[in-house]
């Protein structure tokens, strides 16, 4: 080692410590406690499909929180169909898997079209109803809701009349 020029002895390791006041400096300012929110200055541009969020809802928090992270990409891209990543998920506090599981839920359930091409990230098209009159279906005034379904139109299930 070669001798310090300031004092004429040898190097000391041991002055690099740091003292009290350095070290937790160094850790940061960590805090106990609620954990704030990942989501953070993001939006979600409108109009949303009140029914298509209540249908999400039925799938799981996660599929959810994956439904309005679409919709927030949808209000971004303004369009319909477009790539969803793990890192465009990730500022939703979203893992990879958990992406995953969502989008086969929301894809099973009819909420979604996915098209996946190897391990690229999917491209996915919100299916949202354009014309509302679609989604509603003039149901018989009595016993609806008895017996077996027979009916099925844009995804809502209903009884014939019992005669």
């Amino acid at each position: 080692m070669s001798p310090n020029t300031n004092t004429g002895t040898h190097w000391d390791p041991s002055r690099l410590r740091l003292d009290q006041d350095g070290l937790r400096r160094s850790q940061g300012n960590r805090q106990q406690g609620r954990r704030t929110s990942p989501v953070r200055g993001k939006f979600i541009a409108g109009p949303i499909d009140v029914s298509w969020l209540c249908q999400a809802s039925h799938l799981g928090v996660k599929a959810l929180l994956v439904g309005l992270a679409l919709w927030h990409l949808k209000g971004l891209r303004k369009a319909d169909t477009f790539i969803v990543s793990n890192l465009m998920v990730q500022g939703w506090g979203i893992q990879p898997d958990a992406k995953s599981r969502a989008l086969r839920a929301l894809e099973k359930a009819g909420l979604i079209r996915i098209e996946r091409c190897g391990k690229r990230s999917p491209r996915v098209t919100l299916v949202v109803a354009s014309n509302p009159a679609i989604l509603t279906i003039p149901l018989p005034r009595r016993g609806y809701c008895r017996g077996k379904s027979s009916h099925t139109d844009a995804g809502i299930v209903t009884s014939p009349p019992r005669e």
